[in-house]
């Protein structure tokens, strides 16, 4: 009973509490709850459905428990590859914690370059296979590379990485690539850090310095035509000329010795001096001395430059010797010599009349004449233009024609008589150079008038003559006619 008391109690309590209006009807169900306004109680959140669980990727992993054939110690322990007669033994155990599409893994060995290994093919198909470990005392199911890697004769000691790289795929058919290293540790090879102790060498004598060698200089060069009439610094083709050369000693401590100059003449130059070669006993340091030189020109040498080179060597400093070469310069030119002609004009011309002319030159010279042209002057001369003849070949002849227009003379009282004209003939050389020559020509000019007159001065004899045989004839027939009748008289 007194367990029952308290609960009696607690119903009638919570009776107490319930609504009056719920009370009074005597409804059987509970009323219902107000719903909580939104901003009181967060709403309650949806469980996520459970995911579909992923596999996890194959991965190949080395097995470092176990002892393998082959192995001194297990990886754990720090295994270290075998190294005897010759090759280095290789061992690596490989697990995948997922099956692998067909049970095999393909593996395939870099050996770097430079190192103790003789260089092959070593790659290769594992298997799974059940293998012995810790001594035959169990079996581990695995992909077990036992390889062995020839040495190189002659090798270095020293550590050496060996990778090997291992694929194969899982049961999806997705790629597993793993690679792992090893380390070869040769020490029955040669020791790299130990170098031959090198044999001693004698010193070599020190060389005694040599002096700076002197230099022959060209100071200055004068080149100068030898003949007749020659304008100062023009040489032209064909000519004699005279080739003078200062030359310098540069040196200011030695003296050059049994020194020897030789001429190289250009192609086509004649040499005219009695050789081409000049000896000087000794140049003192500072010292110039002349070379002198004559030859000629080829008289078909095109106008421009030429070399001519100069040749030398000497000895100095007791007994040293050395040699060089210099260049002189030599400017030809080709002269221009153009011959002109006027034909055609007349001694006598009528006023208003239109005489052609025509101007003709001839290039004597073996250069070209550019720019060939003639201009006529003069009072009572009215040419139509100038007379342009063009570029002339040398050698060649060309020729134009220029019509000149009779006018009257303005230099005088009377626009009729004698006048002077002058034809002037205008050329350029290779070189640009302008060149000029001209001629004088005299001409009457008369007026047409006169050229009637003088017609009809020219037709009065032949009418005189005509009236004289009219009278001769009339006068014969005035005789005949007499002698006639004389005669009828006579018979009667």
């Amino acid at each position: 009973m007194k367990r029952l008391l308290p609960v009696l109690l607690t119903i009638c309590l919570l009776w107490s509490m319930a609504p009056a209006g719920q009370a009074a009807e005597g409804a059987a169900f509970p009323a219902p709850m107000a719903t909580p306004a939104p901003s009181q109680e967060p709403p309650a959140q949806e469980t996520p459905a459970p995911s579909t669980p992923v596999p996890e990727a194959a991965a190949l992993y080395i097995d470092d428990q176990n002892l393998y054939p082959g192995m001194g110690k297990s990886y754990s322990q720090g295994y270290v590859p075998t190294v005897e007669q010759g090759q280095a033994l290789v061992v690596l155990p490989l697990l995948c914690d997922t099956p692998l599409r067909g049970d095999w893994v393909r593996v395939r060995i870099s050996l770097g370059e430079g190192g103790p290994f003789v260089s092959k093919n070593y790659e290769r198909t594992i298997r799974l296979t059940e293998n012995p470990v810790n001594g035959g005392r169990g079996k581990a199911a695995g992909y077990l590379l036992s390889l062995a890697l020839e040495l190189r004769p002659g090798r270095e000691n020293g550590s050496f990485p060996v990778t090997v790289t291992a694929v194969a795929r899982d049961m999806a058919g997705n790629p597993v690539e793993e690679a792992f290293t090893l380390y070869v540790n040769i020490t029955d090879g040669k020791d790299s850090s130990i170098l031959p102790t090198p044999e001693p060498v004698a010193p070599e004598p020190t060389p005694e310095p040599v002096p700076l060698g002197p230099k022959l200089l060209i100071q200055s060069c004068r080149v100068e035509s030898l003949e007749e009439g020659a304008q100062e610094g023009l040489v032209n083709a064909g000519d004699r000329l005279r080739v003078s050369v200062v030359l310098l000693n540069s040196s200011k401590s030695e003296t050059l010795e049994n020194m020897s100059l030789t001429a190289q003449l250009p192609e086509g130059f004649a040499l005219l001096s009695p050789t081409d070669s000049l000896y000087v006993e000794s140049l003192g340091p500072g010292q110039t001395m002349d070379a002198v030189f004559d030859c000629q020109a080829p008289l078909d040498a095109p106008a421009g430059q030429y070399a001519l080179g100069l040749g030398y060597d000497f000895a100095y400093h007791n007994g040293l010797t050395a040699q060089g070469t210099g260049t002189v310069r030599l400017n030809i030119r080709q002269p221009l010599e153009l011959e002109f002609t006027l034909g055609g004009m007349p001694a006598e011309a009528v006023l208003s009349d239109t005489v052609q002319i025509s101007v003709q030159a001839i290039n004597l010279s073996r250069a070209k004449a550019y720019n060939v042209r003639a201009k006529l002057e003069g009072d009572g001369l009215a040419p139509a233009g100038t007379a342009f003849l063009g570029d002339v070949e040398g050698g060649v002849s060309a020729e134009k024609p220029l019509q000149v227009t009779i006018t009257s003379l303005t230099g005088s009282e009377v626009p009729y008589g004698q006048t002077t004209g002058t034809i002037t003939y205008l050329f350029e050389d290779g070189e640009g150079v302008a060149h000029e020559q001209s001629e004088s020509f005299s001409l009457t000019i008369k007026s047409p008038f006169s050229a009637e007159k003088a017609g009809q001065a020219a037709d009065k004899p032949g009418q005189w003559w005509v009236i004289m045989a009219l009278l001769v004839g009339a006068a014969l027939g005035f005789a005949a006619f007499f002698a006639v009748r004389a005669l009828r008289r006579r018979r009667i």
